[in-house]
């Protein structure tokens, strides 16, 4: 009866091929190899030792839950991890922290923060790994300030714990917020790790924020016999370089790398791409494929940002057939969106609009902006006009810049009446105290501004 719970797990796993049956003579077969096959790396495994648990009418270890708990969250199998779950409460291991723990984590995968609270909330005593556990649902949950009371409120705080806030930080644009989490953190004498200066660097790298980039650099030289000075902690060192703007720092770390891999050359083909050195950004496209690294959508991606920031439009088309017809990768809406991005660019809107209708996506709000950017700068207005409709259906109102230009694209043509209804619906939508908001580094401090703000108003 237990085994109809669940449903079949594709790929088919032959059960008697990796799972010793009942035997008579050897009655502990069974429960001595829970501990291995639950721990294993293969998600069907461990699902599948549960399974046969239940099936054979073994009492299953703990291990054997938590591993099939995580197993569900991997596999997304929802109704399979409640039904392991009810069992869990069954047998009276629903207040057991390590248990709970996985259990928070799994329906706060799914969006499901009641469940999560109401498992958290059970739990006599709270420690560290279950309050992250509980934090890090929120933060999936787009809750940062509930978040960051409940943060505020643990006693116990270790550095997962201070990775998991900046990392949800970070997820939710709130860059500021993660340096003030790492001051926050090394006043607390708690050491970072290769994740927190990775989160520091890239909030660093999306707020243009040198100083503090230099700051975060400086110090991993310091500490330089504590910090693991990963490739990934470099790249992430290189990418906050050229995207605050010093390129030539940037290219001098890259080249004293001593080991290197993809995501190394994909930073600095990211590095051009904004630099708008296309013709670089070719030339190491080649030296990646004489080195014998395979491409990934991440490459291909860099390169026809570099393509479209440089005008090279012949280059554009033949990466989306190269990426397509070569390495069998599909273009996503990013890869068609360059390409439309650089033909917006150079004014060719009727090729733009024919790769729109061709491509096997529908167009996303980055490619629908890029055509109506162009059709306002050259006064294409009965395009420009449909563009803006399809844009105000699927934009929902998030990237409050993209209603400049459909403001403007509106005075332009004399609709000033839609102007003023788009005005104030953007700030029915609560987006006017935002709208075409951006930073900018000025001696060392990040000041924020808005669309129609004086320069005056960065001094107050």
């Amino acid at each position: 009866m237990a085994a109809n719970l669940f449903l079949p797990i594709t790929p088919p796993i032959k059960i008697e091929k990796n799972i010793p049956t009942k035997n008579p003579k050897s009655k502990s077969t069974l429960p001595n190899n829970q501990k291995n096959l639950s721990n294993s790396s293969d998600p069907n495994l461990s699902f599948l030792r549960y399974i046969q648990c239940v099936t054979q009418n073994h009492f299953p270890k703990k291990t054997t839950l938590i591993s099939a708990i995580k197993a569900c969250t991997r596999l997304s199998l929802i109704k399979h991890g409640e039904s392991i779950h009810a069992h869990i409460l069954k047998i009276g291991l629903n207040t057991d922290r390590f248990v709970a723990t996985s259990i928070i984590s799994f329906y706060s995968s799914f969006g499901n923060l009641n469940n999560a609270q109401k498992v958290f909330d059970e739990i006599p005593v709270k420690e560290a790994a279950l309050q992250t556990a509980m934090l890090m649902g929120y933060l999936n949950s787009g809750l940062v300030d509930k978040a960051r009371i409940f943060f505020e409120q643990m006693e116990e705080r270790d550095v997962i714990t201070w990775n998991a806030m900046m990392t949800g930080t970070n997820k939710n644009g709130r860059y500021d917020e993660t340096l003030q989490l790492f001051r926050q953190m090394l006043i607390s004498q708690i050491k970072p790790s290769e994740v927190t200066l990775i989160c520091a660097l890239s909030a660093c790298s999306q707020m243009g924020s040198l100083s503090s980039g230099q700051w975060i650099h400086s110090y991993m030289q310091r500490n330089s016999h504590e910090i693991k000075q990963s490739v990934t902690l470099q790249n992430s060192l290189i990418h906050m370089y050229s995207k605050c703007g010093k390129l030539e720092i940037s290219l001098n770390l890259f080249f004293d790398q001593k080991e290197r891999n993809l995501e190394s050359y994909n930073t600095v083909l990211t590095a051009f791409s904004l630099h708008g050195f296309g013709t670089n950004a070719l030339s190491l496209f080649s030296q990646i494929l004489k080195l014998g690294f395979r491409p990934d959508r991440i490459t291909f991606l860099a390169l026809l940002m570099a393509c479209s920031h440089s005008g090279l439009i012949h280059h554009a088309y033949t990466c989306i057939k190269f990426m397509d017809q070569v390495y069998g990768i599909k273009p996503g809406t990013d890869h068609y969106g360059c390409l439309i991005d650089a033909l917006s660019r150079k004014g060719l809107i009727q090729e733009a609009k024919e790769i729109i209708k061709s491509m096997p996506y529908k167009p996303d709000e980055f490619s629908l902006g890029a055509i109506l950017g162009a059709c306002v700068n050259l006064g294409e207005i009965e395009l420009g006009l449909e563009t803006a409709k399809k844009l105000i259906e699927i934009e929902r109102y998030e990237n409050e810049g993209r209603f400049i230009g459909l403001i403007n694209l509106f005075n332009k043509v004399g609709k000033k009446e839609e102007a003023v209804k788009l005005r104030k619906l953007v700030r029915k939508r609560g987006k006017n105290e935002n709208l075409g908001r951006s930073s900018i580094e000025i001696d060392g401090f990040i000041h924020e501004f808005a669309s129609g703000d004086s320069i005056e108003d960065l001094n107050t």
